[in-house]
């Protein structure tokens, strides 16, 4: 599919390639997410580190809580790492076929 221009009847634009940024930038906004997530959880666990210590006894619960969140800090951490692995392959292997395009570029630049 391809849609013209209003300024320029003599110019196409490809919306293929704009579907394949689209993806690359929902990936992009998916990994900020985690990121997101990761800042919390890390407040978190410094506001339970805070408690605990400031406690004389601190309670069980705290202790949970705290324990509850390193695995999910660490899967998170291992998802954003393993998710932008993917993306820098992908940008060497376009690397590898002498593709120098702008999308290329731009992924280049976000990772």
């Amino acid at each position: 599919p391809q849609a013209k221009d209003s300024d320029d009847e003599d110019e196409v634009v490809t919306v293929d390639r704009d579907h394949f940024m689209d993806e690359f930038f929902e990936q992009v906004e998916e990994i900020r997410g985690c990121i997101e997530k990761l800042s919390e959880d890390v407040e978190q666990v410094k506001k339970q580190h805070s408690a605990i210590l400031a406690a004389p006894n601190p309670d069980e619960k705290t202790k949970q809580d705290l324990e509850d969140l390193t695995p999910d800090i660490k899967k998170t951490a291992n998802k954003v790492s393993s998710k932008l692995k993917a993306i820098e392959q992908s940008i060497e292997q376009e690397e590898g076929l002498n593709r120098s395009s702008a999308d290329l570029r731009i992924r280049k630049t976000q990772v």
